[in-house]
């Protein structure tokens, strides 16, 4: 399971924000985010970003808006 953060990190990735923008726009440190990156891909067993954001989509965690 993700946490909210992680969710709000992948809502961002899938609007395809770069790392820094994502800490930029968190309000977060840039190593932090890409902790976040790292546990996203690993807890949904992916190896990159856009694997993360279809899995997400497909298990319903994140909604084509």
């Amino acid at each position: 399971a993700l946490t909210s953060r992680e969710v709000g990190v992948l809502e961002l990735v899938g609007q395809g924000l770069s790392n820094r923008d994502i800490a930029a726009a968190l309000s977060s440190a840039h190593e932090t985010v890409k902790v976040h990156v790292k546990n996203i891909l690993r807890k949904l067993g992916v190896t990159n970003r856009t694997a993360a954001v279809m899995m997400a989509l497909k298990r319903g965690i994140l909604h084509l808006i």
